[in-house]
């Protein structure tokens, strides 16, 4: 039985984008989302949602090496729509139901007909992340200690 749906998919570059962007929302913003969908398409539980572990690598001295940092919790769940395509997340710490939603949510994305109503969606998300990302790097730059040297002198 062949499950993939005669349409075409989206180019990878955007679904990247879109799967990272749900990946870092909030269930309530998923949620209200979804309110403005008129009709979600039926879907199957393929894998999850189910929580575990990978391990995190990270840099050694900004060389390129990397070394096991440590374990970090994820979500990972997958749906396939009733029109054959299948989204998948996997979002940070044990949030099931944000999975549940990012996976619907990539499934859905993946029809061009709803990619052309629902994109502005995903675009609002990522302006509300730089937004945010923003507020975060002007409050750390208010507690930076700039230490007196002949470096900080010249600016």
């Amino acid at each position: 039985m062949d499950h993939k749906p005669k349409q075409e998919q989206a180019p990878r570059p955007r679904r990247a984008l879109w799967i990272s962007e749900l990946a870092q929302s909030s269930l309530k913003t998923l949620q209200a989302m979804a309110a403005n969908v008129s009709l979600w398409p039926d879907y199957q539980l393929l894998e999850g949602p189910e929580i575990g572990t990978i391990l995190m690598h990270g840099p050694i001295a900004g060389n390129g090496g990397t070394f096991p940092v440590g374990d970090c919790t994820i979500t990972r769940c997958r749906v396939r729509d009733t029109r054959g395509y299948e989204g998948f997340s996997w979002i940070l710490g044990q949030q099931p139901e944000i999975a549940l939603w990012a996976a619907r949510w990539d499934a859905l994305l993946q029809d061009p007909n709803h990619y052309a109503t629902y994109w502005k969606n995903i675009d609002q998300l990522r302006q509300e992340r730089m937004q945010r990302e923003q507020n975060t790097a002007t409050a750390m730059q208010k507690t930076q200690v700039r230490f007196f040297s002949m470096e900080n002198m010249r600016t």
